[in-house]
């Protein structure tokens, strides 16, 4: 056998091993595996295991979240500005998430999917309102924390039952 198999099979081998580990990892309960941030995701769900409940956990939490984000904005000085995209981009997160909540209850995954991506890209807007901008810095590493909680719900939501 040449090197080059050897390290073609040791490559494989190395892959199936991580993708077992990952696999043992979600049925010993650990939805946050999915996520891209599984820290900010353990965090969130707080040790549920249970997959549709740590995504509606994930999405209520996300949804308080934006709330005081929101009302955070509320106190800056008005004008035209990204925090004024901020407050109309998250009343629309909000939104969605309760509609994705909704769709949840309801079984219905594609909604849900669609819901949650839209929220994400709520968050992706404000994001980008405030990218270069001297408004309130705070909202905008506030917005890149609920983007990435958003994605974590995306996530998740890949889990649920239906």
């Amino acid at each position: 056998m040449s090197i080059n198999s050897h390290v073609t099979v040791l490559g494989t081998i190395f892959l199936l091993l991580v993708a077992s580990s990952q696999a043992l990892k979600l049925s010993l309960g650990d939805p946050c595996t999915v996520a891209d941030h599984p820290k900010l995701c353990r965090r969130t769900i707080k040790g549920q295991t249970n997959v549709n409940a740590a995504t509606d956990m994930a999405i209520r939490v996300l949804m308080k979240r934006t709330m005081q984000a929101k009302d955070m904005a509320k106190k800056e000085p008005k004008g035209d500005g990204g925090v004024a995209t901020c407050l109309s981009t998250f009343d629309s997160a909000f939104d969605n998430l309760a509609k994705s909540l909704k769709n949840m209850k309801e079984n219905d995954g594609y909604s849900l999917n669609m819901n949650l991506s839209a929220a994400l890209t709520d968050y992706d807007t404000c994001i980008d309102a405030m990218e270069g901008t001297q408004e309130a810095n705070v909202f905008y590493k506030s917005a890149g924390v609920l983007y990435k909680m958003a994605d974590n719900c995306l996530a998740l939501s890949t889990l649920v039952k239906q």
